[in-house]
């Protein structure tokens, strides 16, 4: 009987002594997200298309310098809410994911996120398809 008291003892200690890893999670992110795609073109032109899975947002052409195509949505309840965008030129077509979900590295959280509202500027350029960084207040090339 002393045996088993003392044995539930060790256990008991063993156990509120231990550790109990965390598991750090990443911030939430905003709940709301405005995508916009910026023609910065000096002199063409720009045809857009955007969609994900569920919903395609259709063509837009972009005749001017800083014509602005712009959609909002929240995160799907499951986080896997993905855009992507195909721009045309009658000289170049670029395709690319304009919004993934992140569970683990926040690079495009990081990018996006303008106070609390998150916000990705995609922006086409002579030389590439630039992300606007609210962090480092730059556009940064993505896409050649």
């Amino acid at each position: 009987m002393i045996k088993n008291i003392i044995a539930f003892f060790l256990f008991t200690v063993a156990l509120v002594g231990a550790e109990v890893p965390r598991v750090a999670l990443p911030p939430p992110g905003p709940s709301r997200y405005y995508i916009h795609v910026v023609n910065g073109l000096s002199k063409l032109g720009l045809l857009v298309h955007c969609q994900s899975k569920d919903d395609d947002l259709g063509y837009h052409r972009l005749l001017n310098h800083g014509d602005d195509y712009q959609w909002n949505f929240k995160v799907n309840f499951w986080g896997t809410t993905l855009y992507w965008c195909k721009l045309e030129t009658p000289h170049a077509y670029v395709s690319f994911e304009s919004f993934w979900p992140e569970t683990q590295h926040l690079w495009l959280r990081d990018r996006c996120k303008h106070g609390t509202v998150g916000t990705c500027i995609w922006t086409a350029k002579d030389d590439g398809i630039y992300l606007r960084n609210f962090l480092a207040n730059v556009d940064e090339l993505i896409h050649k």
